[in-house]
C-alpha cells in the first residue's frame, strides 16, 4: 500500500519499486508475498486492480489504492512501528575473526567500508529536487549512518587485527 499511495503500478511495478532507492532500505519483499498481499486487499477493497491492454503481451494489472486502503495505510503507520532486526554475515566473521588470518580480516573489512561508501554514493545521487521534510530526513539519516559505520570502521580497523594478532593481551585484559 505503501507504494500505492504514490501512484498505481503492477506487482512487477511495485517489486521494482521495493528494490530501488530508497525503498529498498526499508523492507525485502518478493513477487510470491506481493501478488497474495494484491489480492487479500482488493478482496478486503483496500486496493482495485485493472486491466491494461498491451501489445503483443498479455494484460497486465495495474492496482490503485482506494480510500479506504489510504485510511487503513495511515492506521497501519499510526501503531508504533517493531524493533529493527538487525542480521549480518559481516558481524558474525568479526565476532569470530580471532579464527581467522589477519590480512583475510583486512579484506572483510576494507571490502566492507568500500560497500558502505557505494551506499553512500548511491543515497547522495538521488533526486532530492522536490523531497517532503520526512523524505529529506530519512535520506540524511541514512547518510549519517552509513558515514558513521565507514568511519568507525576506518578509524577502528587496526584494533581489530591487532586484538586478533596478540593473545596475551587478550588474556590480560580479560584477567
Amino acid at each position: 500500500m505503501a507504494v500505492l499511495q504514490a501512484k498505481p503500478a503492477s506487482g512487477y511495478e511495485i517489486k521494482k519499486t521495493l528494490e530501488s532507492a530508497p525503498l529498498n532500505h526499508f523492507q525485502e519483499t518478493s513477487f510470491g508475498a506481493i501478488y497474495p498481499a494484491l489480492t487479500r486487499l482488493a478482496e478486503e477493497g483496500l486496493v482495485t486492480g485493472n486491466a491494461l491492454a498491451q501489445d503483443k503481451r498479455p494484460d497486465k494489472k495495474v492496482y490503485s489504492l482506494t480510500s479506504a486502503g489510504r485510511e487503513q495505510l495511515v492506521a497501519a503507520l499510526l501503531h508504533p512501528p517493531l524493533p529493527d532486526r538487525f542480521r549480518s554475515d559481516f558481524l558474525l566473521v568479526l565476532f569470530l575473526s580471532d579464527l581467522l588470518p589477519q590480512d583475510h580480516v583486512i579484506q572483510v573489512v576494507d571490502a566492507r567500508i568500500a560497500d558502505l561508501e557505494r551506499e553512500m554514493e548511491g543515497i547522495r545521487a538521488c533526486d532530492l529536487s522536490i523531497p517532503s521534510p520526512a523524505q529529506r530526513f530519512v535520506h540524511d539519516f541514512g547518510l549519517a549512518y552509513y558515514e558513521f559505520a565507514a568511519d568507525w570502521l576506518r578509524s577502528n580497523r587496526d584494533r581489530l587485527t591487532g586484538e586478533a594478532d596478540e593473545p596475551e593481551a587478550k588474556a590480560a585484559g580479560a584477567r
